[in-house]
């Protein structure tokens, strides 16, 4: 942002009894790179708020105020922005810097966000767990206790294991077998982690009753060569988001990287001279190299000259607009991917891991064994890797054996 605009905004807050907060939230968005003409909008939403606010605190229960009472019946003198959007980012905006939202993950105060902490710990440093896994497992820890209105330590030992089984099974009947599965370990673990502790007085995990659940049971859903080409033709390469959209894709679709994984790949990883990929195995927590082809080696390296945009982290995927600069999430990888396959015409929700599946079944369809697929893939057990040998028909049609007492088809 030219320096004169900023001077301009800086001399008309002065007077606003939020200027102090409004001088910090400027250069708040320019750091994030956002353009002038968002800066001025947003700006003018917050003195807006200024204005009404005066004396009372600035959180998000008067920025829900303001937007739900004053703003559709607003009769202020000043300049307003009056679109309801503009007003509710320029807001949220504001409360992320002003620390008056709780950051995503942070934890309550007390006795429970004490005991969270130190879950987290022996999840990630003694058991090594994914992320995405620890995540999860802390999410369902969280609710759980929140459910169970536990304020101190002697409220655990309280516990019987016709509470736990009530609870459980009462909070598993919303979702689908394979989610109540999923919490169903995660209640688990955590009442472990409580009995290790000294928390409660016996291993109450034997009460979490299981949830019919068989990881064999479905095919996993591949796309065909054609659908994939498809895909990866679809993001425009004439602009540096397409650049980078393709170049993820590729990741995804030539060598069935995780959406964290691609998240996660850095600069320091690529190595064009032999052409491998270097990468830190989310779940394995081990390095591993693999090889890129041609393909997937030019688009990183047109990504990376032509549509990566100046910044300091060493990821290679980062964000095109404000934040510029930023790395992407995993979440942001698996959005793009079920974005582009919405706009491109697919049907149903194609999700990274659909493309992951699809390597595999290319592999295996190709002539590779189950371990070389496990080995690409980064399965820590074979019986992972499993599943694919059900998608391979081809391979099942030699090996049927006639149903018994009728008589094999001639040719």
């Amino acid at each position: 942002m030219l320096p004169d605009t900023i001077l301009q905004l800086q001399l008309r807050i002065q007077a606003n009894p939020l200027a102090m907060v409004l001088e910090q939230y400027i250069a708040y968005l320019v750091s994030r790179g956002n353009v002038v003409d968002s800066v001025r909008h947003y700006v003018c939403v917050v003195e807006h708020f200024g204005w009404w606010l005066r004396r009372r605190p600035l959180n998000a229960t008067t920025v829900q105020q303001f937007m739900n009472r004053h703003l559709p019946v607003c009769r202020c003198p000043i300049a307003v922005i009056r679109n309801v959007r503009c007003n509710r980012i320029a807001l949220n905006h504001l409360l992320k810097m002003s620390d008056a939202v709780a950051a995503h993950g942070e934890f309550p105060h007390g006795f429970v966000g004490d005991l969270l902490r130190r879950y987290e710990e022996r999840l990630v440093s003694a058991q090594g767990l994914a992320a995405g896994t620890v995540h999860r497992n802390l999410t369902t820890a969280r609710t759980m206790l929140t459910h169970l209105r536990v304020r101190r330590a002697g409220q655990l030992l309280t516990w019987t294991p016709e509470r736990i089984e009530g609870y459980v099974s009462s909070e598993a009947r919303r979702y689908q077998p394979s989610t109540a599965h999923n919490i169903g370990c995660a209640i688990r673990s955590l009442l472990r982690f409580l009995l290790q502790e000294g928390l409660i007085r016996c291993d109450l995990a034997t009460a979490v009753p299981t949830f019919a659940h068989w990881r064999l049971a479905t095919l996993p859903e591949t796309l065909r060569e054609d659908e994939i080409a498809r895909l990866i033709n679809f993001p425009d390469a004439h602009t540096p988001i397409g650049l980078r959209d393709r170049a993820m894709l590729l990741c995804m679709s030539e060598l069935g990287l995780r959406a964290s994984e691609v998240a996660a790949l850095e600069l320091d990883g690529l190595d064009f001279t032999t052409n491998v990929l270097r990468l830190r195995r989310s779940k394995k927590r081990a390095s591993t190299t693999l090889p890129m082809t041609h393909r997937l080696a030019e688009a990183l390296k047109t990504y990376l000259q032509h549509g990566r945009p100046t910044c300091t982290t060493r990821v290679v995927f980062v964000l095109h607009q404000p934040p510029v600069g930023k790395p992407v999430s995993p979440g942001r990888v698996s959005h793009t991917v079920w974005s582009l396959a919405r706009r491109s015409g697919f049907q149903g929700r194609i999700s990274a891991h659909v493309l992951r599946h699809s390597v595999a079944s290319r592999m295996l369809s190709a002539g590779a064994s189950l371990k070389q697929i496990a080995d690409l893939l980064g399965h820590e057990s074979i019986d992972t890797t499993a599943i694919y040998a059900k998608v391979d028909l081809n391979a099942l049609s030699q090996v049927a054996l006639p149903w018994p007492g009728t008589k094999e088809a001639k040719p």
